[in-house]
């Protein structure tokens, strides 16, 4: 019996993903500077010398090809430091328990969204292909300098939608609505430039059928963190909305689809390619709708519209290299999708070169 790759079952499947994981830690540089320098507290930082280092920012500023970071060590109004710079200070602090917990978050997102595929019968096939290709998603355009950072930003993406597509079903879902909104508002927190994900509430709300009461409980998960996280600011002497003020200008940093012109041409091949493979099958989805079930279509809807939201995450003014690993949720859901409908002897050669390519990445980075 030959081995088909586009309907391959979970042992290969979960092996493709430790590979990928173990390959991609020991490849990944802890001590690498981040591609987005933050400002991690006010005076207290100052008190403490866990400042920004201003020779880390001289470097960063001189490289060439890169935004100029802020040489602004202290923030006004900003008394807690933000998530981002507590991954990666733990990061350069704890490379070896970095890179476990780096490992880990790919596992748990590339397995819970092979899940997601394989319960809801998305292809009217069974195959577990999502969760390799999770991986070389999130892997293959690397990580930049905070790698820990990029994974957790990718694992939430995965959780909240695993929890959105839970809930498209008969009865309330306030659990997994919340559950799915909570995840959601925390990505920003990490990863500034993912601020435009917000919109996938409402529009889950609208393609999964949920109700107002559930879109208020939705809502109130998504801004709970960042309510949380001012509430925490404001409480250790700082400006209530010093945080937000933080990420709107994190996010407004920059120029549109600088990103795209900095990353260099190892980096920059493999997430285009990622992103056409992703439209096409977004195409094939759109041509052949009404081939899967009810429940699997709206899923497939509703990973495009995500699709087109984190391709607007990468051309917005504040992202850099570390957000190219959200493009993993939608494409692993989708691709999937591309390959058990097109000729074996085209699977066979693109799953493995886009499999030798992000392994060869991860060794080089």
């Amino acid at each position: 019996m030959r081995f088909d790759i586009a309907r391959q079952p979970l042992v290969p499947a979960f092996l493709t993903l430790l590979l990928i994981a173990v390959v991609a830690m020991r490849g990944a540089d802890p001590h690498a500077l981040p591609d987005r320098i933050i400002p991690p507290t006010t005076d207290c930082a100052a008190a403490s010398g866990t400042e920004t280092p201003s020779a880390a920012l001289r470097e960063r500023n001189d490289a060439p090809g890169t935004e100029p970071a802020e040489t602004e060590n202290v923030r006004p109004g900003l008394a807690v430091r933000m998530p981002a710079v507590w991954s990666s200070q733990f990061q350069h602090n704890h490379p070896g328990w970095a890179r476990w917990i780096g490992g880990l978050l790919l596992i748990f997102g590339g397995m819970c969204t092979g899940r997601l595929t394989v319960r809801n019968n998305l292809y009217s096939v069974g195959t577990c292909l999502a969760i390799p290709l999770y991986a070389i998603a999130a892997c293959a355009p690397g990580f930049g300098g905070d790698f820990l950072t990029a994974l957790a930003g990718a694992a939430l993406l995965a959780f909240a939608t695993k929890n959105y597509c839970r809930s498209f079903r008969n009865g309330y879902a306030f659990d997994a609505v919340f559950r799915a909104s909570l995840y959601l508002g925390t990505l920003p927190l990490l990863l500034p430039a993912a601020l435009p994900l917000a919109a996938a509430l409402p529009l889950a709300v609208l393609i999964f059928r949920r109700t107002l009461r559930e879109a208020a409980v939705a809502c109130a998960g998504l801004l709970l963190p960042a309510a949380a996280l001012c509430y925490i600011n404001w409480g250790a002497g700082g400006e209530f909305s010093a945080p937000l003020s933080y990420l709107g200008t994190a996010f407004l940093a920059g120029r549109p689809l600088a990103l795209f012109s900095a990353l260099p041409l190892p980096n920059l091949l493999p997430t285009a390619a990622i992103g056409a493979l992703g439209l096409l099958a977004a195409l094939f989805v759109l041509s052949d709708l009404y081939a899967v079930g009810t429940k699997p279509r709206f899923i497939l809807i509703y990973n495009i519209v995500l699709l087109a939201l984190t391709a607007a995450v990468l051309c917005g003014p504040g992202a850099v290299r570390t957000d190219t690993t959200l493009i993993a949720v939608p494409a692993a859901i989708l691709l999937p999708f591309l390959f058990v409908r097109i000729h074996r002897a085209i699977v066979w050669p693109l799953y493995l070169i886009l499999l030798a390519f992000t392994l060869i990445s991860s060794i080089l980075q």
